[in-house]
């Protein structure tokens, strides 16, 4: 039986109507870095990067290092880096996952992360062969349960006290758990 991450090595790109999904590379650097180190941007995922290095250090050790279910996220209109999007923490016995993405804010609000969610879910369900995926979201930032919710995901609990603000000081992060299983992705297609 191919396991979940032969599978995910059979597609290093997608793509959807606007998209491309595609490994990140180290020619994205400039790009990612303009979203990566705004702290606007950044608020509720990642420490904002404070170099042009730290981002090129940070696709080597993340995208380089352990490309299978990372992708880019490129507009095909004219190929420009926008984001990114994950299957992480894969669980292959139970062939689940977690989904994390980031875009970069001037293409906010335009459903473009949404596209890409909804095309990493289908993959994970109907190639990948997954049972389970989850994605939270700090309760602060709503605009990324509505992306979830609008890719099918359904909201699971509430998590109070899941971890220190990366970002405001003495903060400390409710997170709300998103999840969506084989069952409910196939009954709603």
């Amino acid at each position: 039986m191919e396991s979940i991450f032969l599978k995910l090595s059979q597609y290093p790109t997608m793509e959807t109507e606007r998209l491309l999904l595609r490994p990140v590379t180290l020619d994205d650097a400039e790009a990612m870095f303009e979203y990566a180190s705004d702290r606007e941007n950044t608020r509720y995922t990642f420490p904002t990067n404070q170099s042009l290095e730290e981002t090129q250090n940070n696709i080597a050790q993340f995208y380089l290092a352990n490309p299978l279910g990372r992708w880019g996220i490129g507009l095909k209109s004219n190929g420009k880096f926008i984001g990114t999007i994950d299957l992480h923490k894969i669980d292959p016995a139970l062939k689940k996952a977690a989904i994390g993405y980031i875009i970069n804010k001037k293409y906010w609000n335009q459903g473009l992360t949404t596209e890409a969610n909804r095309a990493v879910i289908e993959l994970a369900f109907e190639k990948i062969g997954m049972n389970k995926l989850i994605a939270l979201h700090d309760k602060n930032n709503p605009a990324s349960g509505k992306v979830m919710e609008k890719s099918g995901m359904r909201f699971s609990h509430e998590e109070a006290y899941a971890c220190i603000d990366q970002h405001e000081e003495g903060r400390i992060v409710t997170r709300v758990h998103y999840v969506l299983t084989k069952e409910d992705y196939f009954a709603n297609k």
